[in-house]
């Protein structure tokens, strides 16, 4: 194979990422976004730049493909094989010659080779160019949307780029593929064993049905299978009955690479006979046909999942025409565009442009879209499309994509909460729906669940608001499905599949799920996981932060007005102290410090709904709510009571670390964080400074749990006592435990009025306390904070052993820092008091081992060499690597948002093109610069060739950082505040670098313009005729507001502030436009 031009990589005016050469280009994987709009049923599709590209697609998980799911590294060793294929055969003169069209193997060494690989953030194209056989290839994927089925759609193009007429014999397909009913275990243990169970069904009919005849376990109860994947091929003629015996193709080339019996034969033809059953079957079709010059042949296939045979008959002649194929295309390409829509943009760089929406999609991948349903009682928010990260690069996790209409996914309740962070400015509808599903999640100790599991509902109404829309027992049948909570895809999954069996469409399913919801509740479903991470609580305050900055007038409403915030019960809870020290190798370390207690399981399973919300009068009572001011304080006293017997930052005391995974071993090392010291600083400044701002007077008290109101107390005195900083770690524990131990099985019920001073003084003694012990984590050579320590027990005495060996009592710590983070100094900043404070930490990490000066790129954290192995598994990653010295995007926007937040325009601009993902070089990167990675490799890392590379693709919390940036860049930090008479004002003050103004006239606009989306509907356009930067003492100044409603009308503000009303239409989305005029 002629490869005369090395990879290339490009960015077109469309938004596509092209990759020239792309088998020879560095490997990477990708998916599609597994989105199929509301009302379709969504399928998970996993890309490699080698061979055909899909190197494995099913539905819901791992263990429903349809090709099987490989890790990335094997995922581009098999794709190339096991993938899709397209074997040509082709005449010239007497003999026939073989291509195999984009396959990089041996066979193709005589050919002279170009081809192409597009992304975009819906569908995929490949092209290949064989000029020594005047072929021209195509291939097109995407998934169908709105639909009652999943399938990955395929379009095949050949074209005949010669002078002469070509003759070609083609077979096109999968040369493995899964029927229904095989699992992980049973692809990778007994693969061999279980084609007995396999069969192919409906050839007869044109397409093929695979599945497994009935369930495999070895039990008495036989399980009988109905549901198949398919498999479904035409052209514009008809359909084209499929070749399912492998060794019809192959014959004894039994590891795909050469289609023997293909070849071998001089006119193949389709087999009359095939072997349908105890084979893992392929999935073919073949053409014989004739292409004039430039003539062109297409062919169309479906590869998916059914829930019944006849189901697929019923939908065969349907889904099997050009008409639907390209329709389903249109409405793939229209889903992605509307989600990506709400941040349209529009700058001098296209990169960004565009990057600013797949960013965004990624977002949602992760964090999930709120899509607003309209109902009799108002909107009511599902967030849809979401799920737990897990592709090829990250192939530990166990990804979930609910195969249902409005499906939802799993995720973690950081991911979670990160990614949703901005969500009400791109949906303003969700108002107060985020803050209450992640502090309601909040448990009374301070720690959550991990596993956020999708929106469920309660049914509260009666069956006569739906009887109507079944039969009598239909009805009967869904009224006791609705007894139990459940997800709206649970729901329509059971009236299709159950009452209609699968075979047609409900179709009045928006009226339907308009009542069902209108009287329904929603219920937080969480699951525990395991241990408890120390960071997951600092989130919340971005989400609350967020939603003032939108509804300032509601401040005092949503802290302290609105008492409907409540506990999430958790059986799994912290043992005390004198169970969770153990010696091992005469050392001292933590274990074993989560534990399930039996008797409140027992409790909390006795539960009906809401099972796992606090209770009152020791759990048997009523739910315990309160306000979010006293939820926040809660948490407060508890992360105030676990700071490390230095004072300096919160204890791993609970099994796991914080954001840091990798530092997996400090829990046991007794390790600390100043990260989540200094989050418990912020928290208590916005306590502080909102008591202010809401002026609510001196009488004016809140109430708190009694227990509640007792450790705050307690630790406010000791916090203001001279004690060593051994005897407050001891006491301020032990006040904890006490609390703790009140509060295992719930709250009492009783409640102390505390004045607002009294609250005030507490946090003032707070904040002092933590502001010493800060001190001592500062590193006064690199004038930079450590993130991590040790705290090594010195001396100890014994005390009762438990099951899980010799516990022991503290008596002395010694703290040791590990090397600088780039953690530590993110949190540092958010509570830097002044911009010159700020820009000296910048300097000083440009002075630090964190500056990779090669990329101009920051990482993670300093050399770990000098670290003992049992801090974790970062310790064993080779530097660069991973959680090791590697840029781990995520931290770094995280670093860079906060440059932008303290006001260091020139310094943030100055990393901006290094950093941000469009501006990197595509060739150093390895794969689309519209898409993050979750690292890229740094200079530590021996092979150079692979530094600035990046791995792990797009489900990074990176993209919620960029989100904030974004915000920040185009309307500044506060844009709805209130006026001195406490009415809605809107002001721009957007961080806007010159350059990043249009040059010339594009998309509708004129040259010298910035332009975006606001609130999801309102089109931002700045006007800067002399091209200045909109910050920095040249800054250029807001000299007139145009605001146009609709088509037509408009007002025009002499001024940078929009009072009321206008701002408070600009924020219901009336307005169409703003056009902002600077000068």
């Amino acid at each position: 194979m002629s490869m005369r031009n090395k990879p290339h990589y490009y960015l077109n005016q469309e938004g596509t990422f092209v990759i020239e050469n792309y088998h020879m280009a560095k490997p990477f994987s990708s998916f599609f976004p597994g989105i199929a709009g509301v009302w379709g049923i969504p399928l998970w599709a996993f890309y490699v730049n080698r061979g055909q590209a899909i190197a494995s697609f099913g539905i819901k998980d791992k263990d429903h493909p349809i090709l099987e799911f490989y890790p990335a590294n094997k995922a581009y060793q098999f794709t190339s094989l096991l993938g899709f294929r397209t074997f040509i055969k082709i005449a010239k003169g007497k003999k026939d010659i073989f291509y195999d069209a984009f396959h990089n193997g041996a066979s193709s060494l005589c050919f002279d080779i170009e081809n192409k690989m597009y992304i975009n953030a819906s569908e995929l194209k490949l092209k290949e160019l064989n000029r020594t056989l005047g072929l021209e290839v195509e291939v097109e994927y995407f998934s169908i949307p709105n639909d009652n089925y999943a399938a990955l759609a395929r379009r095949l193009f050949v074209r005949n780029v010669s002078k002469h007429t070509a003759a070609l014999e083609f077979l096109d397909g999968l040369p493995q593929i899964i029927p229904y009913g095989m699992n992980t275990f049973l692809l990778k243990e007994m693969s061999r064993t279980i084609e007995a169970w396999m069969d192919v069904e409906n050839l007869e009919n044109g397409i093929a049905y695979l599945r497994l005849r009935q369930d495999p376990a070895d039990r008495p109860e036989v399980a009988h299978i109905s549901e198949g994947n398919f498999y479904a091929a035409f052209d514009g003629q008809s359909l084209i009955a499929p070749i399912v015996d492998p060794r019809l193709i192959f014959g004894s080339v039994s590891d795909f690479t050469y289609p023997q019996s293909f070849m071998s034969k001089a006119a193949f033809r389709y087999p009359h006979k095939q072997l349908t059953t105890s084979r893992t079957p392929c999935s073919f079709a073949y053409r014989a046909i004739k292409l004039k010059p430039h003539q062109v042949y297409s062919l169309y296939s479906l590869i998916g999942s059914m829930d019944s045979l006849q189901k697929l008959k019923l939908n065969a002649k349907r889904i099997t025409s050009k008409d639907y194929f390209f329709r389903k295309q249109a409405e793939n390409r229209k889903v992605i565009t509307d989600i990506e829509s709400v941040v349209e943009t529009h700058s001098s760089s296209k990169s960004l442009d565009f990057y600013t929406r797949q960013n965004f999609l990624d977002n949602v991948l992760r964090g999930g879209c709120p899509v607003a349903m309209d109902t009799k009682s108002g909107k009511i928010n599902i967030q849809l499309f979401s799920r737990k990260h897990g592709d090829p690069e990250r192939d530990y996790n166990r990804f979930l994509l609910e195969p249902t209409y409005l499906s939802q996914g799993n995720g973690n309740y950081r991911d979670a909460n990160q990614n949703r962070r901005s969500d009400i400015w791109f949906n303003p509808a969700v108002k107060e729906s985020g803050l209450f599903t992640f502090f309601n999640l909040l448990q009374a100790d301070g720690y959550n669940p991990l596993i956020l599991k999708p929106d469920q509902f309660l049914f509260q109404g009666r069956p006569e608001s739906f009887n109507r829309f079944f039969k009598s027992e239909d009805a009967k049948k869904v009224k006791k499905l609705l007894e139990k909570p459940f997800t709206p895809g649970e729901l329509f999954f059971f009236i299709e599949h159950t009452l209609f069996k699968g075979l047609k469409v409900f179709e009045k399913k928006e009226e339907f799920l308009s009542i069902i919801l209108a009287h329904s509740a929603r219920i937080l479903s969480a699951e525990h996981g395991e241990g408890f991470w120390i960071d997951h609580w600092a989130y919340c305050l971005d989400l609350l932060e967020a939603y003032i900055s939108l509804y300032p007038e509601k401040l005092q409403h949503i802290l302290v007005e609105h008492k409907e915030f409540t506990f999430f019960d958790n059986s799994e809870v912290l043992r005390p102290r004198s169970e969770r020290y153990v010696v091992k190798d005469a050392k001292v370390f933590q274990y074993h410090s989560v534990v399930n207690n039996h008797a409140k399981l027992a409790m909390i399973k006795k539960r009906g709904s809401l099972a796992h919300v606090m209770r009152a009068r020791r759990g048997q009572g009523d739910i315990y709510k309160t306000s979010l001011f006293v939820k926040m304080l809660v948490v407060i006293a508890n992360k105030f009571s676990s700071l490390d017997p230095c004072g300096v930052g919160v204890e791993m005391e609970a099994n796991k670390p914080n954001w840091y995974d990798a530092l997996n071993g400090l829990p046991g090392l007794l390790g600390s964080s100043t990260c989540e010291t200094f989050e418990l600083k912020r928290w208590l400044i916005f306590i502080k400074e909102n008591l202010a701002n809401m002026a609510l007077g001196n009488g004016y008290s809140i109430l708190l749990p009694v227990e509640a109101y007792d450790l705050l107390r307690g630790l406010g005195i000791l916090a203001r006592s001279e004690v060593n900083e051994y005897d407050f770690w001891d006491k301020s524990h032990a006040l904890r435990e006490e609390y703790l131990k009140r509060t295992l099985m719930g709250f009492e019920g009783q409640e102390i009025a505390v004045s607002l001073s009294e609250v005030d003084s507490i946090a003032e003694s707070f904040l002092k306390k933590i502001d010493s012990g800060l001190k001592k984590a500062y590193d006064t050579t690199r004038k930079l904070y450590f993130s991590y320590f040790i705290n090594e027990v010195t001396e100890y005495e014994n005390v009762e052993a438990h099951e899980h060996g010799h516990c022991v009592k503290p008596k002395e710590f010694s703290q040791k820092p590990l090397p600088l983070f780039l953690e530590g100094i993110v949190h540092s900043l958010r509570v830097t008091e002044d911009q010159a404070e700020a820009k000296k930490i910048f300097q000083s990490v440009r002075g630090s081992p964190l500056y990779d000066r090669k990329l101009r790129m920051y990482k993670v954290n300093a050399p770990l060499k000098d670290m003992p192995e049992e801090i974790g598994r970062c310790r064993v990653f080779t530097p660069g690597w991973l959680e090791n010295e590697s840029i781990w995007l995520h931290m770094e926007y995280k670093y860079i948002l906060e440059l932008l937040k303290n006001g260091l325009y020139d310094e943030f601009f100055e990393d901006f093109k290094n950093v941000l993902i469009p501006f990197q070089n595509p060739e150093r990167y390895g794969r689309s610069i519209l898409e993050n990675s979750s690292f890229l490799v740094s200079s530590a890392f021996p092979d150079e060739t692979l530094h600035g590379n990046g791995f792990v693709a797009r489900l990074s919390g990176s993209t919620a950082e960029f989100i904030s940036i974004w915000l920040l860049m185009c309307v500044g930090k506060k844009p709805f505040y209130l006026d001195k008479d406490k009415k809605l004002c809107l002001e721009f003050k957007p961080a806007l670098p010159s350059w990043l103004f249009s040059q010339k006239a594009q998309n509708g606009l004129p040259k010298n313009t910035f332009a975006f989306k606001f609130l999801t509907k309102t089109l931002v356009v700045y006007h800067n005729q002399k091209r200045k930067d909109t910050f920095g003492p040249q800054a250029a100044k807001m000299k007139e507001i145009t605001i146009t409603y609709g088509d037509t009308t408009a007002s025009v503000i002499a001024a940078s502030v929009i009072s009321s009303p206008a701002a408070q239409n600009i924020r219901e989305g009336k307005a169409s436009r703003i056009d902002i005029v600077l000068s």
